[in-house]
């Protein structure tokens, strides 16, 4: 394609977004009402994820049906639509884009589940705004910008719409193993520009016990936490032994940034810690309240022996405002992905029995058996024994690619911003992929609470993805 054609096709495409920007609200809005939280898995009602996915891929099928796509259900896994090329075509480019979400959580001020457009501010509210409905809903226009100006493509690319990305990825291992997938893949599920590195990820369990100890000043118990890949906004003790006063003047002396509240309930005092969600990858943009109260709890005067050794511990090896496993000597890092993070993200201790969980993503220097390793020499120190869940290595794909550097290109003509390979700790659907990488959707310097209250995106970047989409399907099915 020349440059006159590229211009007149962009053209088009910005034209028909803005036409049927209120309209890319209210589909939206549709999946944003459906609460997709994966749950109880049902296979004989079809529902291998529990009944809010596969409500959410029922209502993307009623959308793809109400816009003339044919789509396929592949038994509430996974909901696919092809555009372009001939029938027996082998898709030249795959999308994957995913539809459940993390649990609502705390601290909204607007409703999760209901789309709010705050025009004023240039944004869209709700609960998978960003992750990943927003950026579904942003490519399903791409498609449909291009069908309905009357473009033809030459080569096939497949929409797939899944439904446990945030639960392990069953979806895509089924759908690959029973379909195949596109050698070329993206996912607006990421960030601009391109990222071609993903950090190996390793969610651990931790399990242990401990001398419960039920006389004197001691702690009953500790919780927090809800899901292992986020940085967890509320943690809870229960104690006895101590004055309410002691632990306010503790509360006052602690210097972190959460927020405590402790109350006489029948005798005992219950602590909450309320911090600040975010994802799993990114800690530093979060406030642990789990770990704020351990440290909490270390300082307090209780009686040796019981939960509170234990606690102390924990402390230890999981201190407040450590982001890079540095007492567990995990830290590592290197030029092509960056820095290893480590949350303490789930704890329950309780009537001698401790069950905790942390999400670890590491660069490529380093692998999953040196994690085991060094994880190994301080855990059974504590008596603990571990099992890790969706653990993958690290995933790159060469940036010097002509794939990658046609997405680069169209990046950086349709913003006027730097195009560029980079890495992150977060994986995606493609991380186990040949040629896969994430492409979109935040932008460089957005946060847009992904994971956390009041989740958002702009309206700016939701325009944006749906454009820059559109060109990159154009310039790699069209010729």
């Amino acid at each position: 394609m020349n440059n006159k054609e590229l211009k007149a096709f962009r053209d088009k495409v910005s034209e028909y977004l803005e036409e049927n920007k209120q309209e890319m609200f209210s589909t939206l809005a549709k999946l944003i009402e459906v609460e997709s939280v994966s749950g109880k898995r049902d296979l004989q009602s079809n529902k291998p994820f529990g009944d809010g996915p596969a409500k959410a891929l029922e209502v993307a099928e009623e959308i793809l049906h109400n816009f003339g796509f044919i789509s396929q259900n592949h038994e509430n896994y996974m909901v696919t639509f092809d555009f372009g090329g001939e029938l027996s075509d082998k898709p030249e480019l795959g999308i994957i884009v995913h539809l459940d979400i993390v649990p609502e959580g705390s601290g909204w001020t607007y409703e999760p589940f209901k789309l709010t457009v705050n025009e004023e501010e240039g944004k869209l509210y709700g609960r998978g705004s960003i992750d990943d409905k927003g950026p579904a809903v942003a490519v399903l226009y791409a498609v449909k910008a291009i069908r309905d100006s009357g473009i033809k493509l030459n080569k096939k690319v497949r929409i797939m719409l899944g439904s446990s990305e945030e639960t392990g990825m069953e979806d895509l291992k089924y759908y690959s193993n029973k379909v195949g997938l596109p050698d070329k893949m993206l996912t607006p599920d990421s960030a601009f520009p391109v990222i071609n590195v993903e950090k190996g990820v390793s969610h651990i369990i931790m399990l242990g016990s401990y001398n419960n100890k039920i006389d004197g000043a001691v702690i009953e118990s500790v919780s927090g936490g809800t899901v292992i890949n986020a940085v967890p906004d509320r943690a809870y003790a229960v104690i006895k032994g101590i004055e309410k006063s002691v632990i306010d003047s503790k509360i006052s002396e602690l210097p972190m940034n959460v927020r405590f509240i402790a109350e006489e309930v029948n005798g005992k005092i219950e602590i909450t810690s309320y911090g600040q969600s975010a994802h799993g990858s990114l800690p530093e943009l979060g406030e642990n309240a789990i770990t704020a109260l351990l440290r909490l709890l270390k300082e307090l005067p209780f009686d040796n022996g019981g939960a509170y050794d234990l606690v102390c511990e924990l402390s230890r090896l999981f201190p407040y405002g450590e982001f890079h496993g540095e007492s567990l000597d995990l830290f590592c890092e290197d030029d092509v992905s960056g820095k290893i993070t480590e949350v303490y993200s789930l704890i329950d201790i309780r009537n001698g029995k401790y069950k905790g969980g942390m999400d670890i993503r590491f660069p490529v220097c380093t692998s999953l058996r040196e994690i085991y390793s060094k994880l190994e020499k301080h855990l059974t120190k504590l008596g603990q024994t571990f099992v890790d869940n969706d653990a993958m290595e690290p995933h790159y794909v060469d940036e010097n690619s002509d794939f990658i550097q046609t997405l680069l290109k169209s990046y950086s003509e349709l913003t006027g911003l730097k195009g560029e390979c980079l890495a992150e700790g977060g994986a995606t659907y493609l991380h186990t992929t040949k040629m896969g990488v994430g492409f979109g959707a935040e932008f460089p310097g957005e946060n847009n609470n992904m994971h956390g209250a009041d989740e958002h995106i702009k309206i700016s970047t939701f325009m944006n993805i749906a454009r820059i989409y559109a060109d990159v399907i154009y310039k790699l099915c069209a010729e």
